[in-house]
């Protein structure tokens, strides 16, 4: 992987002592699953940066779907699920993935420049992430400071199995598409996970299911850094000043610098 100058001098600076420098020209991608809340996170992230004076873009990478926040790029200027599902005569789920190969070709349209690109991903994850076109397009629109935040709904993972499931697709996803992601859980005003009560927990079960589950908990050390979560609230705006620093962090092998 090709890191610029500018990297290098954040880490020396770090590790001189300086005072904290936000890593830029960041093209960040919002995953998850539907009702996990991308589009809210999207909206008042961007607002969250652009409070400190920063250069934000927010694009949706949805056709099926109007945006929630200000977009400086929609997908559906050019491509409308609707519209595919009447010219091709598909149905819903046929026409999204129609979509997506529509969208692939305005691609260039797509790549945006400033201190932040947040691309908010369509609804339906598995439309984007397992079909060639969703993965040609993050391929085509990544560099060097590229990640992804795999967002999980709080309020579906209140037992072991189902937290560890979300995690396991987050390592799916990154692998799927081939950069770094990281775990955020959303909706965190609703209901608050204990992440080390979840590992606990897979610990003491004694069926078969739950030696899987224990010899995958490692999944979370690829989805997270130093397997930490960061658990956040759109509605109450709370959490955010942990992502900003997770995500800078995520470009810096200097250690921790929340």
């Amino acid at each position: 992987m090709y890191f610029s100058g500018k990297f290098f001098k954040f880490c020396a600076n770090k590790i001189k002592g300086f005072a904290f420098t936000a890593y830029k020209d960041m093209k960040i991608f919002v995953l998850g699953p539907a009702g996990c809340g991308k589009s809210s996170f999207v909206k008042h992230f961007s607002e969250y940066l652009r409070e400190m004076d920063l250069d934000v873009k927010c694009v949706n990478l949805d056709p099926a779907t109007d945006p929630i926040f200000d977009a400086n790029i929609d997908i559906r200027r050019f491509v409308k699920t609707e519209d595919i599902m009447k010219r091709f005569k598909l149905g819903i789920n046929g026409a999204l993935i129609k979509s997506m190969e529509e969208s692939l070709k305005y691609v260039e349209n797509l790549d945006l420049y400033g201190d932040y690109i947040l691309y908010d991903t369509p609804g339906q994850m598995e439309i984007f992430i397992y079909s060639q076109s969703g993965v040609k397009m993050v391929e085509r629109l990544s560099d060097q400071t590229t990640l992804g935040l795999f967002l999980i709904d709080s309020t579906l993972v209140a037992d072991a199995e189902s937290f560890l499931s979300a995690i396991m697709q987050n390592a799916i996803v990154s692998l799927r598409l081939s950069i770094p992601t990281a775990t955020i859980i959303t909706k965190s005003d609703i209901a608050d996970i204990d992440v080390e009560r979840m590992k606990e927990e897979i610990s003491k079960k004694d069926t078969a299911l739950a030696g899987l589950l224990e010899k995958t908990t490692h999944f979370i050390e690829y989805t997270t850094l130093s397997q930490r979560i960061v658990k956040i609230s759109s509605l109450k705006k709370s959490g955010f000043s942990d992502v900003y620093s997770l995500i800078n962090e995520m470009f810096c092998a200097c250690g921790d610098v929340s």
